[in-house]
């Protein structure tokens, strides 16, 4: 399990047993990838708004098809909905359906 980014967001998961890894907005991309990429990695944690820095599709991509679980979690005033993107984009994959969206049509229901 390893927690991404700088120093104020990544504390709170290294207190819980994260590994910690730094990286600003210019190294981001660069640590990210190669994180995604190892076999060894069983969860990546991420700030929001750094992936939200970065190129749209690419980033997407690569979370899909990353050996890691990867959590986009908010970390500013305001949730972007990358995370619940990526979760959506998953299980519409795997199952076929977007699941997420028919959840929250029957909620609205009730």
């Amino acid at each position: 399990m390893i927690a991404i980014g700088p120093e104020r967001f990544r504390l709170p998961f290294g207190a819980v047993g994260f590994e910690m890894v730094e990286a600003d907005a210019s190294s981001f991309a660069e640590v990210f990838g190669r994180l995604a990429k190892d076999g060894s990695v069983g969860l990546i944690v991420c700030g929001e708004s750094f992936a939200a820095e970065q190129s749209g599709d690419e980033f997407r991509e690569l979370c899909l098809t990353s050996k890691a679980a990867v959590l986009v979690v908010p970390d500013g005033p305001e949730s972007q909905g990358i995370g619940t993107e990526l979760v959506r984009t998953a299980i519409e994959r795997a199952a076929g359906v977007d699941l997420l969206s028919a959840t929250e049509i029957e909620d609205s229901d009730h």
